[in-house]
């Protein structure tokens, strides 16, 4: 198939799901995106080695750096030992191609009806110059003679009126894609499988107890706003990504300390709350 001339890239969506990757695994993961549209279909090969080499020339990495990243990359993928396919890629490529489908055959369809149109104008206009002519020759001038004939088809019968041609807009209108099954929009009483996050969570690395009402509070209410769908096991996933993306920053962010003077210190510009002068002052000093 002829390469689609752009990509529907979900930034947010993307930013979310790949926060815990390196600079080398999103520059590998983004060549096998852009590779896996362009072309249109998932990465095959008739074993394993041979894919994982396949895969280490697309994202331009040799085979020791490509198996540093892989086990990464696997995660957003469904993969077995002779093809990495991309469930979210592949919906997306669906949706497009017959939206164009149907878009090209609306198109074919016009243009026959603009041609079959243009000859039943020309056989009419024919039809009418013959019959005016005919009329001519055999006509006996009268006074009375004044009616005029509705011009005829080449059968003798009236011509029918002809139809206001449809607008294009209207014939390559596509009709809605059907809906995935699985995909749910994210909404406030959703609660992640406990069984699932707790593998997942312990695959990334990270505690359960960072899985809290607050975090997965916000997550809910973060994407329940956006109106995306995805699947139970995408929704887990991007939790995971979320909460491990907050721990980073959370340990990254430098913790703030205020130093208070001592006693017999006295800050700069400041009163010294210690200084008891005052009780010498006379007077004559006021």
């Amino acid at each position: 198939m002829a390469a689609l001339p752009y990509m529907q890239l979900y930034v947010a969506d993307y930013l979310a799901d790949t926060a815990h990757l390196t600079t080398l695994e999103h520059g590998a993961y983004l060549l096998l995106m852009f590779n896996y549209w362009q072309r249109g279909e998932s990465f095959k090969a008739k074993d394993e080695q041979s894919l994982n080499k396949r895969l280490a020339t697309v994202a331009r990495l040799s085979i020791a750096e490509w198996e540093e990243v892989r086990e990464t990359l696997e995660d957003f993928f469904e993969v077995t030992d002779t093809e990495w396919s991309h469930r979210r890629i592949d919906r997306d490529l669906e949706a497009v191609n017959a939206k164009s489908g149907k878009a090209k055959a609306a198109g074919k369809a016009s243009a026959k009806r603009r041609s079959s149109e243009r000859s039943t104008d020309v056989e009419q206009t024919l039809s009418v110059h013959s019959a005016s002519v005919e009329q001519t020759l055999n006509h006996t001038d009268t006074d009375t003679d004044t009616e005029v004939k509705a011009p005829l088809t080449p059968a003798g019968e009236d011509a029918a009126p002809v139809e206001p041609e449809q607008e294009p807009a209207q014939a390559a209108r596509a009709e809605p894609a059907a809906p995935v099954a699985g995909l749910f929009p994210m909404h406030l009483e959703w609660v992640p499988d406990q069984v699932q996050l707790k593998a997942r969570a312990t695959m990334a690395g990270l505690s359960l107890d960072l899985f809290d009402r607050e975090a997965i509070a916000g997550f809910v209410i973060h994407h329940e706003a956006k109106g995306l769908a995805k699947t139970e096991r995408e929704w887990l996933a991007a939790l995971v990504n979320w909460v491990k993306r907050d721990a980073v920053q959370a340990a990254a962010r430098p913790a703030a300390v205020v130093n208070f003077p001592g006693k017999g210190q006295r800050r700069a510009n400041g009163p010294d709350f210690e200084d008891d002068g005052w009780r010498t002052m006379t007077e004559y000093d006021l």
